[in-house]
């Protein structure tokens, strides 16, 4: 079963999201492009609508496995309060092996050339919200169980967005360099980052906490018993 988190949310565990993934794999229509959008989603952390958009020459991709994605901002991005110092900048996402595989198989399935969308419908018009939306409805249905369908769990196709930037954050080492490098690539701030994902931040142990560090930090100079003659008042 799915933990609920803070503020009443749920996440999608990592066999439900690949679980969700190998459905979309397997429908006769549309399936493999499917599969190819919500991997970037579930495995990249794009939204939806960034992931819409990305063109071939969008995906840098290397033998070593330094891959990237090129995500460009949308409308809808640009008005986000945490987004509004980033607009109009390129953001850059490192692709995982699992991704750059999926990727590479589209791109080759359809003799995809640089300027081309790279999720397109079987009969050539681009994947629309209507079309993954619907998809997603009966990704649902299919692999959850009963009592999570009718829970807030996985309710959006951005629940996969939330799910990898939550495994991004649980499997660092939560340094200040970490947090922040989890935030850009998700294309958030870092005090948003860390007000929505609150819960997947660990708190320190007591043995943690650099106490000697804290105490020299915060100590107060040595002060003389007496003021010193320049200091009276006159």
């Amino acid at each position: 079963m799915a933990a609920v988190v803070s503020e009443g949310k749920f996440h999608l565990a990592d066999r439900q999201c690949f679980a969700i993934l190998d459905w979309a794999a397997e429908q006769p229509q549309n399936g493999l492009v499917l599969r190819a959008f919500l991997a970037s989603i579930a495995l990249a952390a794009l939204r939806p609508k960034e992931a819409l958009v990305l063109r071939v020459r969008d995906v840098e991709l290397a033998d070593d496995g330094t891959g990237r994605l090129l995500v460009h901002p949308q409308a809808e991005e640009r008005r986000e309060k945490d987004s509004a110092a980033r607009a109009g900048a390129v953001r850059r996402v490192p692709v995982c092996r699992e991704l750059e595989s999926i990727l590479k198989e589209e791109i080759i399935r359809r003799d995809l050339r640089p300027d081309d969308a790279i999720f397109v419908l079987d009969n050539g018009r681009p994947l629309t919200a209507q079309v993954y939306r619907k998809a997603w409805r009966e990704a649902r249905v299919a692999v959850l169980q009963a009592h999570e369908i009718d829970s807030p769990l996985g309710r959006h196709v951005s629940a996969l967005r939330d799910a990898c930037i939550a495994a991004w954050l649980k499997n660092g080492d939560q340094t200040a360099a970490h947090i922040l490098a989890v935030a850009e690539c998700a294309g958030m701030s870092a005090p948003r980052l860390a007000e929505r994902f609150a819960h997947c931040l660990r708190r320190p142990t007591r043995d943690e906490i650099p106490w000697d560090r804290l105490e020299a930090a915060l100590a107060l100079p040595d002060l003389p018993s007496e003021p010193t003659p320049a200091a009276r008042r006159r």
